[in-house]
Formats: structure tokens, C-alpha cells, sequence
């Protein structure tokens, strides 16, 4: 009897636990084919930004001096001293050396006494011609003699005006023998000494002018039909870094150069004061202008197998556009094309997201928006 109600008792104990078990699995199943919901990113955006730009290229060259002239001996003779040093600034007409003056005053003295005699012997010519004109209006003497008097008077005058002019030349070599500066500027070579004997055209000194200086800028010979006489170019000395100057191409060298391969350009500009010539100098050439271009942040642009693509943002979610781009300057990318001024492009969190992604827009500089 016993055994019959145990037995009984392990049958319902088992039905019971059956149908819990059948309970459980209907409660829990709708819960495993739930999905989860897609939550939205959190992005900045904005439409690109409307620019007029200058495409440029940029070089690094060399200051040059306008004019570098030679200081040359316009006599010969010695040196007796030189009253200027290398690395000296010299103004126009300041002394720089001194030649030996005696023999060229010994040839002005020579040429003055000469030119005194001749005087002279005009002088009494001039009487005779004057009394043969009286006697020959009285037929006491003849036209001949007449004649001949007034052309020795003409030989005369023609050697009084030789002679004033070997006067005036050696005066003015006496004058040569101060050498004077032609120009402001500094010495850049001292090439003589005191006691050393120069000729005519031996170059006593170099001086470098930095008033107005030119600026030779090598560019790849790749941009030689992009460059013309006119362009502007901004430049910079390395020596006075805050210091722009804007100047334009002056002249371009139709030729390239055999070593560098290059096109050398040129550009006149005003010292604004601390440029050296021989210093180097950095230049940004405007090559093209380009008005209302599409500029966008860098972190805008976003690398894909396919190419460089940004994102819009239509009706909420991510659109991707393949886009082509130009040049960076400051942070931002011209964007030559797949995007219009309207467009409202990411600019951060553009790089998390996919086509149709859904997205949220925060203010620039905001947080997420909490779940």
C-alpha cells in the first residue's frame, strides 16, 4: 500500500516540474527574437565654406644685389692709402683711396704753360693781322702777306683750343686720383693696398648695394608654362621671418638650368630693412586663382578603398560622397568636386560612419546628447 502511494507521489512530482518546464520556455521565447534598437552617432557638421583661393607654389632662392659694381682705377699710379674697409658702409662721393697725384700735377702745370705761350703768340698775331689790314687797305702791302698772317692767327687759335683741352684733360686726371664711391652701399672686397701700383681698369673695391635687391627663385621646370612676366609672389627672409614683401616675377631665364633642372624666376623687391644679398630668401608664387572655392575641415575627408569620400547628412542619417580634392592650406581642403555649398557636411565623427548611418547633429564644441 505504501509503495502504491509513493509511486504516486513521484508521478505528479514529475508532471508538475514538466509543466514548469513548459511554462518557463513560453515566457522566455518572445524575449530571444527581440532586436536590439540601432543607435545614432553623434556628429558635427556644416556647409563648406565659400573662399576665394590662391593656388601657389613655393620656392626657397637666393637675395642677390641689384648692382654689384667694381670700384676700378680710371689712372694709373700708386696707391697712397685707402680710406675704406671691408664690410664699411660708403655713401655716394665719400673718398675710398687716394693715388699718387705729383706726375699728373706736373702734367697740368705743363699743359697751362703751353696754353700761356700760345696765348701769347695769338695775342701779337692778332696785332699784326690788324696793322696789315691798315696797310693793305693803303696798297702798301700785298694780299699775299695779308693773307698769310691772318691764317697763322687761325693755326694759332687752333692750337690755344688744343691746348686748353690737354689742360683740361690733365686736371681732370689730376682729379681721378681721389677715388670716390658711385653709389650707397657696403664694401664688400677691399682688392688693393697701399703701395701697390695699378693701371687703368684694375678694380680697386666692391661694393654691394641693398637698397633694391633681386630675389632668384628656382621652380621645377614641370611649371614653366604656368609661370609669366606679372605674377605676384610673397616673400620672406629667414633673417626677418614677420617681414612679408609682395612682389611680381620681373623676368623668368629661358633657359634650364643643366645641374638642377629647374627655371630660375626673378623679382625686383625694396630692402624692408635686415635683408642681406647672398641670404636666402622664401617665396610663395601665385599661380592661379581660384574665387568661391569649397573648402572643408581635413577631418571632413575620409579614406575609402574607392577613394577620398565626405559625408551629408539628408533626412538623418549618412550619405557618403566620393569627392575630389585640391589643395590643404590651414586646416581646411578645397573640394574641387561631389559636394555643393548647401550640402551640410560632417565635420567630426566622420570617419566612424557608413552609407545610411543614422546620425545626430550636436552643436560645435557640445557634448552627445545623453541616452
Amino acid at each position: 500500500m505504501l509503495t502504491t502511494l509513493r509511486r504516486r507521489d513521484i508521478a505528479l512530482l514529475i508532471a508538475v516540474v514538466a509543466l514548469a518546464a513548459c511554462d518557463s520556455g513560453k515566457s522566455t521565447a518572445p524575449a530571444a527574437t527581440t532586436s536590439p534598437a540601432v543607435r545614432a552617432t553623434a556628429v558635427t557638421a556644416a556647409p563648406p565654406q565659400q573662399q576665394d583661393i590662391a593656388v601657389t607654389e613655393r620656392s626657397v632662392g637666393q637675395l642677390e644685389s641689384l648692382i654689384t659694381p667694381e670700384v676700378a682705377a680710371e689712372v694709373e699710379g700708386r696707391i697712397l692709402r685707402g680710406f675704406a674697409k671691408t664690410g664699411e658702409r660708403v655713401t655716394e662721393g665719400q673718398l675710398i683711396a687716394e693715388l699718387d697725384p705729383e706726375d699728373y700735377r706736373i702734367a697740368a702745370a705743363a699743359a697751362s704753360a703751353e696754353l700761356r705761350q700760345l696765348s701769347a703768340l695769338r695775342d701779337n698775331q692778332q696785332r699784326t693781322v690788324e696793322r696789315y689790314r691798315a696797310l693793305l687797305a693803303g696798297h702798301q702791302i700785298s694780299m699775299d702777306r695779308h693773307d698769310e698772317a691772318v691764317a697763322q692767327l687761325r693755326a694759332l687759335n687752333e692750337q690755344i683750343e688744343g691746348a686748353r683741352a690737354r689742360l683740361e684733360q690733365s686736371e681732370r686726371a689730376l682729379t681721378k686720383t681721389r677715388v670716390l664711391s658711385r653709389y650707397d652701399g657696403v664694401v664688400d672686397a677691399e682688392l688693393i693696398s697701399p703701395g701697390d701700383f695699378v693701371k687703368v681698369g684694375d678694380p680697386l673695391f666692391r661694393i654691394t648695394t641693398s637698397n633694391r635687391l633681386r630675389a632668384r627663385l628656382p621652380l621645377p621646370e614641370t611649371l614653366a608654362s604656368k609661370l609669366s612676366v606679372g605674377q605676384e609672389i610673397e616673400l620672406y627672409s629667414p633673417l626677418a621671418p614677420d617681414t612679408r614683401v609682395t612682389s611680381t616675377i620681373s623676368e623668368i631665364r629661358p633657359t634650364i638650368g643643366v645641374r638642377n633642372r629647374a627655371i630660375d624666376v626673378f623679382a625686383i623687391v625694396e630692402n624692408p630693412g635686415g635683408w642681406q644679398p647672398g641670404g636666402s630668401v622664401n617665396a610663395a608664387i601665385v599661380i592661379d586663382r581660384r574665387p568661391d572655392a569649397l573648402l572643408v575641415p581635413e577631418s571632413s575627408v575620409v579614406p575609402r578603398p574607392a577613394g577620398n569620400v565626405i559625408y551629408v547628412i539628408e533626412a538623418g542619417v549618412a550619405r557618403q560622397r566620393p569627392v575630389e580634392t585640391g589643395i590643404f592650406r590651414d586646416g581646411l581642403v578645397e573640394i574641387r568636386s561631389g559636394v555643393t555649398a548647401t550640402d551640410l557636411v560632417v565635420h567630426t565623427g566622420a570617419s566612424f560612419l557608413t552609407e545610411g548611418a543614422p546620425v545626430t547633429v550636436i552643436p560645435t564644441g557640445g557634448t552627445t546628447p545623453a541616452d
